[in-house]
């Protein structure tokens, strides 16, 4: 097996709490690594033990593959050896699959979310978590791990209840997402930080690391490795939103982000891209312009999405789904949505509903002045 040598280098994301971790790892110690994405330049963007990297060596992975590394020194830089063999280009998937977009189509793609009924690593997580039978294979463990059992009622208790969807109880589940950990860091809001699913997940990928695995049989074994691969890719997810959502180098700025709503006894994804261009025309006096992009996929009624554009108070809002029943559904009750926004000093252009295939005008004017991206939330 051939081994090769690779520096890794953190992220931006998470240079602020790299010497915290690196306490924690030992020369010799063996880390096992997700192939989270490939950049433009070649670059691979890992995450190990929660926490990306991004490696300076082009390896022949795809994203979705694990890799072992083997620390071989710490100072003056992180120093890992390779132990899996990458020459074969054949990765070992995870029970779920995490996100697979390169980084160039994030940037090329003119459509926010992948719009299907596939989940996302976190509610993977959560319905796993949620099985009767996972509960089985894990009530051992977490019996004789309080700590585990409170954080897995912390996470699943930041899912949102389609019965009681509001403007706020959307408001503040984005702030617990983990979106904005490291800013609430910086201006000292460590309690907002603490309870987000970032750190819950973090934590909890710390927990399954620490539990002790020498008596358990093999059916706890393998609940407790599937655990912990829907966390680390629930945590690799997450911190590729918070990658997406940097500013850019343009001045507009993008928030990505995606929140498991609880509906009808199913557990779905309400993805939401928010973006921001400073400014809206050529003249000083422009308005920022600003889109919202919401989409999820409900059982028997298939892919749903709203693109929202407001510039000051003017609003276009569309709907789309392809299925003519709903949008007839939509359609009459847009009257008393118009009479709503109108109320609260909005002046809207247009309301219209249309299938999924017809590419909105709002759409394409986001993918032609910013540029669109894709990503699995």
């Amino acid at each position: 097996m051939e081994e090769l040598q690779l520096t890794l280098t953190p992220s931006r994301v998470d240079q602020r709490n790299f010497g915290v971790m690196l306490s924690n790892w030992r020369v010799g110690q063996v880390l096992n690594a997700l192939v989270v994405d490939r950049m433009p330049s070649g670059n691979v963007l890992l995450n190990v033990a929660g926490r990306e990297f991004v490696t300076p060596l082009d390896l022949p992975v795809q994203a979705g593959s694990r890799l072992q590394l083997e620390v071989q020194q710490l100072q003056p830089q992180v120093m890992l050896k390779v132990l899996t063999n990458v020459r074969d280009g054949t990765p070992s998937q995870l029970t779920q699959p995490t996100t697979q977009a390169s980084q160039q189509s994030l940037l090329s793609s003119s459509t926010a979310f992948s719009v299907d009924a596939k989940p996302s690593p976190l509610s993977s997580l959560l319905v796993a978590l949620a099985t009767p039978s996972a509960q089985s294979a894990l009530r051992a463990l977490v019996s004789q791990a309080p700590a585990l059992a409170s954080l897995i009622s912390a996470l699943s208790s930041h899912t949102l209840q389609a019965n009681a969807l509001s403007g706020g109880a959307i408001s503040a589940a984005i702030s617990r997402s983990g979106l904005f950990n490291e800013a609430n860091l910086v201006v000292d809001r460590g309690s907002r930080a603490s309870s987000s699913s970032k750190t819950q997940l973090a934590q909890l990928q710390k927990l399954i690391g620490e539990l002790p695995t020498t008596n358990l049989n093999t059916e706890a074994r393998a609940s407790l490795s599937t655990l912990s691969d829907l966390t680390n890719a629930a945590l690799a997810n997450l911190t590729q939103q918070q990658l997406i959502s940097m500013p850019q180098d343009t001045g507009s700025q993008r928030w990505c982000f995606g929140i498991p709503l609880a509906y009808e006894g199913n557990l779905v994804d309400l993805n939401m891209v928010i973006e921001r261009d400073e400014k809206n025309g050529e003249s000083s006096n422009a308005e920022a312009l600003w889109r919202v992009d919401l989409s999820l996929t409900l059982p028997e009624i298939g892919p749903l999405r709203v693109l929202i554009t407001m510039s000051g108070r003017e609003v276009t809002v569309v709907f789309n789904s392809d299925s003519s029943q709903v949008r007839g559904l939509v359609d009459s009750s847009f009257g008393q949505l118009k009479e709503r926004m109108i109320l609260n000093d909005f002046r809207v252009t247009s309301i219209t509903a249309q299938a999924m295939t017809e590419v909105p005008t709002a759409q394409k004017d986001a993918s032609q002045s910013s540029g669109g991206f894709e990503v699995r939330a």
